[in-house]
Parts: structure tokens; C-alpha cells; sequence
């Protein structure tokens, strides 16, 4: 795990804070290099996505994830609201946020895996042969702000 963690900071300090562009290798360097440059691009794409849901929920519900689709279903009390899918506000939940079904296709679900959670309750997460589900639920009176990190690593 702290490898993995290491692996991740340093793609993002490589591609996520602009190294990259402070160090480019020139058009000489990477004729001579193709090696190490397929290696920096297999490297990159090895990541695992990083997918965050936020929002605010009063209640109990889960969000479905298969390749094609993601929904949610709700349980209990209130619907939550101010919902971000991806850094993306997802207020229609019986339609798939726009994107997930090219991002879905190339992700192995059955091995995604929550890395940071952030709520007052429970939020968990449990595979199915499809991907997997995400349970949210806020049994404490009145809402509270929940958020998650979920990697998924690529096909």
C-alpha cells in the first residue's frame, strides 16, 4: 500500500504539477531514448483511476457501477444533493454521468478499492461481478457532507 502511494504521489508530481514541462526531452533526446519513453508512458498508464464522489447526504442509498453504467439507488431519508461525480455535478441519478461509459470500458471494476473516505457514517464499498457497489449512509440526524476516493485500476 505505501508503495502504491509513493508510485501515485510521484505521477503526480510528474504529470499533475508540471515537471513534465520543466524537463521535456527534446526531439534528439527521445529518437535516442524511445525505450525510456514508452516505459515513462506504460508507467503513467498503469495508474489506477482516481474517481471522487462527494455530497451531502441525510439518509442511505447506493451507487451501481458496471462498465456501461452507474445509478443510484435510493433507500432512506432524503436524496443526497450536491452531488459530485468526478469533480462533475451528477443530479440525475437514474442516468449515467456523462463520460463513465468510455472511462468505464477501460477500467477493471472487480479490483477497485476505496483510498480515502470522509463522512460522519458509513461508506463502504463491495465488489460484484458486474464492479461494484458503494454503499453511503448517514443514520445521525440531519444531513452531513460525505466525500470518497475510489482507484480502480486500468484493463
Amino acid at each position: 500500500m505505501k508503495t502504491f502511494f509513493q508510485v501515485a504521489l510521484l505521477a503526480m508530481t510528474v504529470t499533475g504539477w508540471g515537471l513534465a514541462d520543466e524537463f521535456p526531452l527534446s526531439r534528439e533526446q527521445s529518437s535516442k531514448q524511445p525505450e525510456a519513453v514508452e516505459a515513462f508512458n506504460a508507467a503513467a498508464a498503469a495508474q489506477p483511476k482516481l474517481l471522487r464522489i462527494s455530497g451531502i447526504v441525510d439518509g442511505s442509498g447506493r451507487v451501481v457501477f458496471t462498465r456501461k453504467h452507474v445509478r443510484y439507488e435510493h433507500r432512506h431519508w432524503a436524496r443526497p444533493h450536491h452531488l459530485l461525480f468526478d469533480g462533475e455535478p451528477w443530479e440525475q441519478f437514474d442516468q449515467t454521468p456523462a463520460g463513465w461509459k468510455h472511462t468505464g470500458q477501460h477500467l477493471d471494476l472487480t479490483r477497485a478499492r476505496i483510498v480515502q473516505r470522509n463522512g460522519r457514517d458509513m461508506i463502504a464499498l463491495e465488489r460484484t461481478p458486474d464492479g461494484f457497489d458503494l454503499y453511503l449512509s448517514d443514520s445521525p440526524n440531519g444531513a452531513a457532507e460525505y466525500s470518497v476516493t475510489i482507484a480502480i485500476p486500468r484493463r
